[in-house]
């Protein structure tokens, strides 16, 4: 199943102590603007790296369950990099998920992938035309 990636999805799935110091860094950020728009980047980065392996939600954002950990890995450490204040709830745990996510990231070959549903195809993906006919002009006997 693909899932449009937000702010949203990222707190959902935060520690407490994460999402409090996020809610103190927002204090002086826009953190739904700046979350949105890392949101965006993460998205848009596996997404580039998805379209040469499988065929991609036509929905922006849109991102498969299959890696969703690993995609919320980067966005968790590219959310801490950026905002300030959040650099400390980076500890060894969350940096090697990162490791980790990237190392996926780069193999996305290795990974089977749902389709996205009918209604989420690109146009291109969701045209289906008949099979051409084949014809025999020639008959060869083979002895």
């Amino acid at each position: 199943m693909w899932q449009i990636l937000t702010s949203e999805t990222l707190l959902s799935r935060l520690s407490g102590p994460e999402h409090q110091a996020l809610d103190r860094a927002a204090v002086d950020w826009q953190q739904d603007e700046v979350l949105g728009t890392i949101a965006h980047e993460v998205a848009e980065d596996w997404r580039g790296g998805l379209r040469r392996v499988t065929t991609v939600d036509a929905r922006i954002d849109a991102v498969p369950s299959e890696i969703l950990l690993h995609i919320l890995a980067d966005y968790r450490y590219r959310a801490f990099t950026r905002l300030p204040g959040m650099r400390g709830l980076l500890d060894e745990l969350r940096i090697e998920e990162w490791k980790r996510a990237l190392q996926v990231r780069d193999a996305l070959a290795k990974v089977s992938f749902e389709r996205p549903s009918a209604e989420n195809l690109p146009p291109e993906e969701a045209i289906t035309l008949p099979l051409p006919e084949i014809h025999v002009t020639h008959r060869h006997r083979l002895d």
